[in-house]
């Protein structure tokens, strides 16, 4: 049986999953509606603990959904070379998918926090991102290799601050994590940590995309 359709339809599944971690964040968010709403009309109890406990359901949806899409990533490279299936759609819609997948978690995370400590990073990721998506059409971009493994340290410092930043979402109830009602010192720690890593991926986003560029300059001119 040929099962060198795999790796092209867990790309696919990445960019789906993409939209479900966001999908996930956004009800979310919904619920939070509710439930500030429930707190000001004076609510009982038991019905704002429901809200809460869908709430978490949602984040907890939208954390797998994320970490499912991260597992493709892996996946359909490794089944890819196991399988020979290289194919120029994989090539090309590969990196798309994982840009989906950091570019609308990283939009989820913006909406949760209101704070110019994620906004900035973000902003720079999905920028650069969408930057590279550009270039990689271009001839001179096409012609071009990643001249380093930064990018990889970028991706991995991507997934882990997104991971983290979320994980605490999905485990306690937002009010706690976003206004910090019940943090400690290692718990504050570890936010100033993964907050710090985030800019750090930004940082590589922003140093990959400029060498990047630079290689393709001189590829052009070649």
């Amino acid at each position: 049986m040929n099962f060198k359709w795999l790796p092209n339809a867990l790309t696919i599944a990445r960019c789906v999953f993409a939209l479900l971690c966001l999908g996930g964040i956004v009800q979310a968010l919904r619920v939070q509606d509710l439930i500030d709403l429930g707190a000001a009309q004076d609510v009982a109890a038991g019905d704002q603990a429901n809200r809460i406990a869908v709430q978490q359901l949602w984040y907890q949806f939208a954390l797998l959904a994320f970490l499912s899409g991260a597992l493709t990533d892996f996946l359909d490279g490794w089944l890819a070379r196991k399988l020979n299936a290289q194919s120029r759609f994989g090539v090309w819609l590969d990196p798309i998918a994982d840009k989906f997948l950091v570019g609308f978690a990283l939009l989820g995370l913006a909406l949760i926090f209101h704070t110019w400590l994620i906004y900035i990073p973000a902003a720079a990721i999905i920028s650069r991102d969408a930057f590279m998506t550009w270039l990689r059409t271009t001839p001179a971009g096409k012609a071009v290799v990643d001249p380093s493994n930064l990018a990889k340290w970028k991706t991995a410092c991507e997934m882990a601050a997104i991971i983290g930043l979320m994980l605490p979402l999905a485990a306690i109830p937002q009010e706690t994590v976003t206004q910090g009602t019940a943090t400690n010192n290692l718990a504050e720690l570890a936010a100033v940590g993964l907050v710090g890593l985030l800019w750090v991926a930004a940082a590589l986003s922003l140093l990959t995309g400029w060498r990047y560029m630079v290689a393709a300059a001189r590829s052009g001119k070649a």
